[in-house]
């Protein structure tokens, strides 16, 4: 491990072991959220028991928030991470997750972001969710889950209550800002390759693009 590498984890784990409440970002190390202790790979691999014991040693993690990340790990490291994570969670401990949605019914949003998507940083997404996916992952590894957004098989968006305590989400259908707000040929891209019976529900419901977004809850 490089000196400087050393250095920063050292200053993590300093920072989780001093914390009031240990509330994780994973895999954003330049995102700052009050309350919120960021990370980096080459500080925490989340798929590392040893990074796991030398950080949370004598803590209980009580949030971990991954937005866009576990796309990026392959599906036995993610299955990996939710069994490890579990020894070091306190109770009802919350792991939010949000990925790119399998069942988006744009087949445009689909190509960017879906496994080697076209969209710059998807070319090594890995593994393209869908909720029953994340329903299934939830019983082999020990979780409840809470559906929090997400479109179902037959292409229809689905919301239920959530607020940001347990971490703030930039890519939901309350906070998105990206290509097809910003930009009318994209969003023109988007909406006409979308099935015209599900066309209807983007304007109704002020939705774009959005994430499957979920809580993962440590039963």
């Amino acid at each position: 491990m490089r000196l400087l590498d050393h250095i920063k984890k050292t200053i993590l784990r300093y920072r989780i072991q001093s914390a009031c409440s240990v509330k994780i970002i994973i895999g954003a190390s330049g995102t700052a959220y009050e309350g919120w202790i960021s990370t980096e790979l080459k500080q925490l691999d989340i798929t590392s028991e040893k990074d796991f014991a030398y950080l949370f040693s004598g803590r209980l993690i009580d949030n971990l928030l991954l937005e866009h990340v576990v796309e990026h790990i392959e599906y036995e490291e993610f299955l990996k991470f939710m069994v490890l994570a579990k020894r070091f969670l306190s109770a009802k401990a919350v792991v939010r997750i949000a990925v790119p949605d399998a069942y988006h019914p744009s087949s445009y949003v689909r190509a960017l972001t879906g496994v080697n998507g076209l969209e710059p940083g998807a070319e090594d997404h890995k593994v393209f969710y869908s909720v029953e996916d994340f329903e299934y992952i939830a019983v082999m590894t020990g979780y409840s889950l809470k559906k929090n957004e997400f479109f179902d098989k037959r292409g229809f968006f689905k919301s239920f209550f959530y607020d940001f305590k347990d971490g703030y989400v930039s890519r939901c259908s309350k906070n998105y800002v990206g290509r097809f707000t910003g930009c009318s040929y994209e969003y023109n891209k988007m909406i006409n390759s979308v099935p015209f019976h599900l066309r209807a529900q983007f304007s109704e419901l002020g939705i774009s693009y959005t994430s499957l977004f979920v809580d993962f809850v440590n039963e």
